[in-house]
């Protein structure tokens, strides 16, 4: 067999195995490959390892998955993705410089062997360990990231190179205080109603107690001998206590008419104070000082409403 014809053979041979695996490669899922993966995926989101279910859900969500295991797991893929915490990395020396040289690991894993590209990792909740290898100088950071963190921030810190200037930190703001000033009065008008009724209720009570001195005194004239009730004395025709019980009953009845009076007054003059509209008074008096000149001199006057 010559040179050429093993030659031929051996790349025939090479072709229809890579074929073969691609095929392998790119064929679909079984149904028992897509529940595995869906148990691992839900195994792997109890345990927090959010990166890890994350693939196997995506795994599972392929069209050729049963629809319901595709359909949760294309679910839980997308809820996997928003719970998916990712960190970003920088690393500068104590003059604020970057240092894009610079390799980082996380809990013993290398993510980047370079700094620069601003790109977010995505990382587990929970706590890290970050190692910065510069120049053969090491720096750990240790944080612990939450879930639904996105872009957090973790900074090597490195020692300023020799001879650097650092960079002048900023001057504190200066404290300025501002004198808190009282409130200028506000000028609040003040709701009264007026006190004209009032003066009617003093004269209503003033009525009512001097009409009822009045019965009282007339009851009192009036001689026992003699009944109100009957309107008759037990005396003689042309008796003074005919007069005497006249005049008592007399004043009685003008106390009665005045009292009477009196109290129609007070409870009047009562209902039309409390049924009357307040109205606004001002309850500062506003006043200004105005220059003047005259012939004989000059000053101030005061004006303006009390």
């Amino acid at each position: 067999m010559s040179t050429i014809a093993t030659l031929v053979r051996f790349c025939a041979a090479t072709a229809s195995i890579l074929l073969v695996t691609s095929a392998a490669k790119a064929a679909p899922p079984t149904r028992e490959e897509c529940v595995d993966s869906f148990g691992k995926g839900q195994d792997a989101r109890e345990a927090g390892q959010l990166s890890q279910a994350g693939k196997l859900f995506l795994a599972c969500a392929q069209p050729a998955c049963p629809a319901l295991v595709q359909s949760d797991c294309a679910r839980f893929a997308d809820e996997i993705a928003r719970l998916q915490p990712s960190v970003t990395f920088a690393a500068r020396d104590g003059a604020q410089n970057d240092l894009p040289e610079t390799s980082v690991f996380v809990d013993g894993t290398q993510v980047t062997a370079r700094l620069g590209d601003g790109k977010a990792h995505e990382v587990d909740p929970g706590r890290h360990e970050v190692r910065f290898v510069h120049a053969g100088k090491e720096v750990t950071v240790t944080v612990v990231v939450n879930q639904g963190e996105k872009g957090r921030g973790v900074v090597g810190l490195y020692p300023a190179p020799p001879g650097s200037t650092p960079a002048p930190a900023a001057p504190p703001a200066p404290i300025v205080m501002t004198p808190i000033l009282p409130a200028p009065a506000r000028d609040v008008p003040e709701m009264k109603r007026s006190s004209g009724p009032l003066v009617l209720v003093g004269l209503g009570a003033a009525a009512m107690v001097g009409g009822g001195v009045l019965v009282g005194v007339g009851l009192s004239k009036v001689p026992a001998t003699c009944s109100l009730s009957t309107n008759q004395c037990a005396a003689p025709p042309k008796d003074p206590v005919f007069g005497q019980a006249a005049s008592g009953v007399s004043m009685a009845n003008l106390g009665g008419i005045i009292g009477g009076v009196g109290g129609a007054t007070f409870v009047g003059s009562l209902i039309w104070y409390f049924a009357q509209t307040p109205h606004a008074t001002s309850s500062t008096a506003s006043r200004s000082l105005v220059p003047w000149v005259g012939p004989g001199g000059a000053g101030l006057s005061l004006s303006g409403a009390l």
